[in-house]
């Protein structure tokens, strides 16, 4: 009898691979070999200095995997920062995704060796014109936008900004907040951003105790115990009870040499939030069919 691989059909929705500026585990051509080996659905590839738009594209064409290859855009000042030629010229070629900054944001909650120039805020607390602008041109493409490591009251602002645009957003590792205070976005907060067009992308790699050493130097002794002894992997799977299957996107944020291959990564996160009591149907929603109606034209 036929066997269904226990990550069948699933996206990663945020993985990194080579080439980079930094060493991964594997370059985009095994990466998408292996992820088709595996079974699985899509990979959406993010680079956090420059668009992998061009090499999902000759590899899509190249390699003869069976996979949807799905690619995004960081907002970080090696791409400009919030420059809405950026967008444009990625979503002319064919990305999917524009994430709003991340090592580069003035609220980064990790230290990433890269300074935090990027504010989205004005003095009056709300997006700046030119944030705005970018928000609607990636909208006006079909580009779904990410929250990156912008801090929590930048992802509020673009939540609204973006849902009132009939936009579609990603909570980017949302549980990453309380790195900065041990708080950050609340589960009720989660809940109440819980809007159409908002989706929560659950990483594994906030469950690994290891992601400390990236903290601010400044982190809170709360921020650290906040991830330590499974306590945040209890957080995914509260973030997904309090605002169900059909927010939330699954991924393993992994591509680092130091750690599994990501659809082995994938396949251990699934298995492991079964096992929590998040029933098959919700993790097969969130795995493979949110991110089919996010990414599955590519």
């Amino acid at each position: 009898m036929a066997t269904t691989h226990p990550i069948s059909d699933a996206w990663d929705t945020h993985v990194h691979a080579g080439p980079d500026v930094t060493d991964r585990k594997h370059d985009i051509v095994e990466l998408a070999r292996r992820a088709a080996d595996a079974g699985m659905g899509g990979l959406v590839l993010k680079n956090h200095y420059a668009p992998t738009t061009m090499a999902t594209e000759l590899v899509g064409r190249a390699c003869d995997s069976d996979i949807n290859l799905a690619s995004t855009v960081v907002l970080n000042r090696s791409v400009g920062g919030i420059n809405i030629d950026a967008v444009v010229a990625a979503a002319n070629m064919g990305a999917s995704r524009v994430e709003l900054p991340t090592m580069t944001a003035k609220r980064n909650m990790l230290e990433q060796g890269e300074p935090k120039t990027i504010d989205l805020l004005n003095e009056n607390g709300g997006l700046k014109d030119a944030v705005w602008s970018v928000l609607t041109e990636a909208i006006n493409h079909g580009l779904v936008i990410g929250t990156g490591h912008i801090g929590v009251e930048e992802v509020e602002a673009v939540i609204d900004a973006v849902t009132e645009a009939d936009g579609e957003v990603i909570v980017t590792h949302p549980e990453f907040h309380a790195a900065r205070d041990g708080v950050g976005l609340t589960l009720e907060s989660q809940a109440h951003l819980a809007k159409d067009g908002v989706y929560f992308e659950r990483c594994f790699i906030v469950a690994d105790e290891t992601v400390r050493e990236l903290f601010l130097p400044n982190a809170p002794q709360s921020a650290h115990d906040t991830f330590a002894d499974g306590a945040m992997f209890k957080e995914i799977v509260a973030g997904i009870e309090a605002t169900g299957a059909k927010h939330n996107l699954l991924s393993t944020d992994y591509g680092q040499p130091g750690r599994m291959s990501p659809p082995d990564a994938l396949a251990a996160f699934h298995a492991d939030l079964e096992t929590a009591g998040i029933s098959r149907a919700d993790i097969e929603q969130m795995a493979r069919d949110n991110p089919e109606t996010l990414f599955g034209g590519v």
